[in-house]
């Protein structure tokens, strides 16, 4: 698994720095960024998906138990915030990634 962290996280880099070296700086950058984390926001939405609304069963579960209602707070707390990401990532991004490339150029010291 720390193998796949090391190449994703390279890989990544890889790309950064060439579109450094290609002179893709400034506002092409930030957008270039904020697609890439939408793709992947995208790609990880079913995952996160998947593994919260089992994870938020079982705190509903284990909340029956009254030694065990801390433990089942926490667990659905997290699920619900995991739910959230997942679901509201994918709009934020795009709508950033809209917000980027129109007044991108001023922000960044462009031309408008």
């Amino acid at each position: 698994m720390k193998e796949l962290k090391s190449f994703v996280v390279g890989m990544i880099l890889l790309v950064i720095l060439f579109k450094f070296l290609n002179g893709d700086a400034g506002a092409a950058f930030v957008v270039f960024v904020v697609a890439l984390l939408g793709n992947i926001a995208a790609h990880l939405q079913t995952v996160m998906i998947a593994v919260a609304l089992p994870v938020l069963l079982a705190g509903g579960l284990l909340y029956i138990s009254p030694w065990h209602r801390d433990l089942a707070g926490r667990l659905v707390a997290g699920a619900l915030v995991v739910l959230v990401v997942a679901v509201l990532a994918v709009p934020f991004l795009a709508w950033f990634q809209g917000q980027v490339s129109l007044y991108g150029g001023r922000i960044l010291g462009g031309h408008p």
